[in-house]
């Protein structure tokens, strides 16, 4: 929250740009249909090369490809997200507490990765709430090595809250693909394919025909009947990934992909709707530009990462006798 009159001021600017922006988009119809036009291709070309680095790299036969490909994949857009949300938020000014807080979140989700393979074979099980815990001691070591800075607690706010909504929801995301030995691939093909359609339904069904906005004070562009096409979208796709991949997931029933499929949906929406907010109180309208149509990394993962913790869940609750 702005705390005087200068970063009152500020505050304002950023808003006032982020309105002037949203309204430039939508002044004209004509150019507003053209440009949406562009950004679904832009959009849809970089999700498939996306989705074929996806497949061809987890999906490899030799299982130490797939591992390391896996971890690639998961380290560089965790990479790229907590960058992006550091320098959205202004926290990166503190360098050394970036790339410390980068460093530890890597290891982390390396150990997640790497927990009871071969090649950790000699190396001891270590709680997960510990190296939570060893986060927090770091978080108050930063606390006392920049006992100087101004507003020393509110940047550390947004590096706890940075690498908990990043790097321990992408731990969710291993978890997933980890889940069920060779079983825990199909199950993260799954969510993917459930969330990113729901994210394709929402924007092709609320740009043809949407009309009732959601929140507008939060996303102006999202409407009642893009959240009915991402719903849509999700159980369609979903329930044909399970029919067409009978041999792994044939064990789904068609009521249970539905009910995930849906919950899914719901989670991508409020997962974007997380991001804008963020967006919004930062004043920018997308978190990065390296993936056209697209955006930033934390873009892309956003509804990922609400969804990683709701399937780790589901699966630990329903399909437990799988695992």
């Amino acid at each position: 929250m702005p705390q005087g009159i200068d970063d009152l001021e500020k505050y304002e600017d950023r808003q006032s740009l982020f309105i002037m922006s949203v309204k430039k988009e939508s002044s004209s119809p004509d150019k507003g249909a053209a440009s949406k036009g562009a950004v679904f291709l832009k959009r849809l070309g970089t999700t498939l090369c996306l989705w074929g680095i996806l497949v061809f790299g987890v999906f490899a036969k030799d299982p130490r490809i797939s591992l390391c490909s896996a971890g690639v994949i998961l380290l560089f857009l965790a990479w790229g997200a907590y960058w992006e949300y550091l320098r959205m938020t202004g926290a990166i000014a503190w360098t050394f507490a970036a790339y410390s807080t980068t460093a530890l979140g890597s290891l982390y989700l390396v150990y997640c990765l790497l927990e009871g393979t071969p090649w950790f074979s000699g190396v001891p099980s270590i709680p997960h709430q510990w190296c939570i815990g060893f986060l927090w001691s770091w978080c108050c070591y930063l606390c006392f090595l920049y006992r100087h800075a101004q507003d020393r607690l509110g940047t550390l706010s947004r590096y706890a809250f940075g690498w908990g909504y990043i790097f321990l929801m992408m731990g969710c995301l291993i978890g997933v693909f980890r889940f069920g030995g060779e079983l825990g691939k199909w199950y993260l093909l799954l969510m993917i394919v459930c969330t990113k359609f729901s994210d394709m339904g929402a924007y092709v069904v609320g740009s043809l025909i949407g009309r009732h906005k959601m929140i507008p004070q939060i996303s102006p562009g999202k409407t009642w009947e893009g959240f009915a096409g991402a719903i849509l979208f999700s159980m369609v796709f979903g329930w044909a990934l399970t029919r067409w991949a009978s041999d792994h997931l044939g064990h789904l029933s068609s009521l249970q992909i539905w009910i995930l499929a849906g919950v899914l949906s719901v989670g991508a929406v409020l997962g974007d709707l997380v991001e804008s907010i963020l967006k919004r109180e930062c004043g920018v309208k997308d978190s990065g530009r390296f993936l056209p149509g697209i955006g930033g990394a934390l873009d892309l993962v956003d509804s990922l990462l609400f969804n990683a913790p709701i399937m780790i869940l589901y699966l630990y609750v329903f399909q437990h006798a799988h695992a």
